[in-house]
């Protein structure tokens, strides 16, 4: 079986080259696939293995590959106070810290900028939020249904109203253990 060369015409070269041939194309879809959190099966080198490979990195992308936050927009932060997996968090001009957001208080009290994607058990640490796509690990959540950032800190199905308060969307719930977190900016309600 002889190769294809690789393509010398590509400057600038950001990354590795594949040949130009039906293998190459798999290598680079394996190579995306297994970026993407999914996992890689044998492909032939043929329009069929090109497909299934396809295929496999559309599901590794919507979040169906091993890696569980495969699609997720993440943000690396500081937390202000502990919190708990799933907390509704929102930036503080003050200290550049994450805290727990609130549809009353201020504007940027309920400007959520995410999720918190694992626990902290003090302020000061590291915490990583996912501020778009799927955070999963949830409980009791109701599929395909809107989530709304209540008067208390947490999740609703409710949205807020009756004046002065900040409607604030959250996102849906794709499953019962996942919400595809979408914030909007706030609200205020009259």
């Amino acid at each position: 079986m002889t190769t294809e060369p690789l393509n010398p015409s590509v400057t600038p070269l950001y990354q590795g080259r594949y040949a130009e041939n039906t293998a190459g194309i798999i290598a680079a879809l394996t190579t995306c696939i297994q970026a993407a959190g999914g996992a890689v099966k044998a492909y032939p080198s043929n329009t069929a293995g090109i497909i299934a490979a396809i295929i496999d990195l559309q599901i590794a992308i919507t979040g169906g590959g091993s890696g569980s936050q495969s699609v997720a927009a993440l943000a690396p932060a500081t937390s202000g106070e502990v919190l708990a997996k799933g907390d509704v968090v929102y930036l503080k001009s003050a200290d550049s810290k994450v805290y727990k957001a609130t549809s009353i208080f201020s504007f940027e009290q309920a400007n959520v900028l995410g999720l918190v994607k694992s626990a902290v058990t003090a302020a000061d640490q590291p915490v990583t939020v996912v501020v778009r796509g799927p955070i999963e690990g949830l409980v009791g959540l109701s599929p395909g249904k809107d989530y709304f950032l209540d008067t208390a800190g947490a999740m609703t199905l409710t949205p807020p109203g009756g004046g002065g308060v900040y409607s604030v969307h959250l996102g849906q719930a794709i499953s019962s253990t996942t919400l595809d977190v979408q914030p909007v900016p706030p609200i205020l309600t009259t």
